[in-house]
């Protein structure tokens, strides 16, 4: 399956962030900013405890990388539980 230049220059990545049981988002991302923070969380095991990456295809059948991080308790001041998923489209990815 190949992907047009016209799919992957619409299909942004997005993170959906959730604190404490609530959700947050989906917040449109650019590709770089999301490949930073999934590379600050892999460099981080005093505040990251897990970063796992999935490859699949979406419900619009559009290849996908879902990014799963889950942040250390702590890690902010009043806040216990902080997880946040990154949806992140194949072709925007080999576009770099």
């Amino acid at each position: 399956m190949s992907t047009s230049p016209t799919l992957s220059t619409t299909q942004h990545p997005t993170v959906h962030t959730q604190v404490d049981g609530l959700s947050y988002g989906p917040e449109r991302v650019s590709v770089i900013a999301a490949l930073s923070h999934i590379r600050s969380a892999r460099k981080s095991p005093k505040n990251v405890d897990a970063v796992h990456v999935y490859a699949f295809t979406g419900r619009d059948g559009i290849p996908l990388h879902v990014v799963y991080i889950h942040h250390t308790p702590g890690r902010w001041h009043g806040v216990r539980d902080v997880i946040d998923v990154y949806e992140i489209p194949t072709a925007a990815l080999t576009d770099l």
